[in-house]
């Protein structure tokens, strides 16, 4: 396997699908993003899925906050954020708001290991990217999600873990 063909089959964006977040998880689509440093990023468009794992992966957001020659959609991994549910919003746990920009274009359905990489790349810097490939071609899908960028700990309310959830749902 190519590591840019579409192949994840695992990664489902939540609308649309048969999925829903769990009761005890707020449902954060439309919420606003603000970085560490109070600036606002953008709403939250939509989820992306495991649905294997059934946790939620990346945030789906456009960077409205940004003033870029052309608008596009990106993906946040869930682990660099955390809720601030008494106001409805998203913050970034990370100050990497002058990396989002360079984050590649994300189109629905269209994900795959090399788009993964490229999004852990941008945020981390080549050095952790090499050893990612490196580790991908010899376990691809066995550890990518063993990362930082996909802890759901700032995401999570009141984790039940995977046996608490009712079918169909996702944390």
């Amino acid at each position: 396997m190519e590591p840019d063909d579409y192949t994840n089959d695992r990664l489902e964006e939540l609308g649309g699908s048969d999925f829903e977040i769990a009761d005890h998880q707020p449902d954060i689509t439309g919420w606003e993003i603000y970085d560490s440093l109070g600036d606002y990023i953008g709403d939250v468009y939509d989820l992306i899925f495991d649905r294997e794992a059934l946790r939620v992966r990346y945030i789906i957001t456009s960077l409205e906050g940004y003033e870029l020659d052309e608008e596009k959609m990106v993906l946040i991994p869930i682990g660099l954020v955390t809720l601030k549910g008494d106001k409805d919003e998203v913050l970034l746990t990370e100050a990497i708001s002058s990396k989002l920009s360079f984050l590649p274009a994300y189109e629905s359905g269209k994900m795959s290991p090399l788009k993964e990489l490229q999004i852990r790349d941008v945020l981390t810097g080549t050095a952790e990217h090499v050893v990612a490939v490196m580790n991908y071609k010899h376990n691809p899908e066995d550890d990518f999600y063993n990362h930082t960028h996909f802890s759901d700990e700032g995401y999570n309310r009141n984790p039940p873990g995977k046996d608490g959830l009712e079918p169909g749902q996702i944390m």
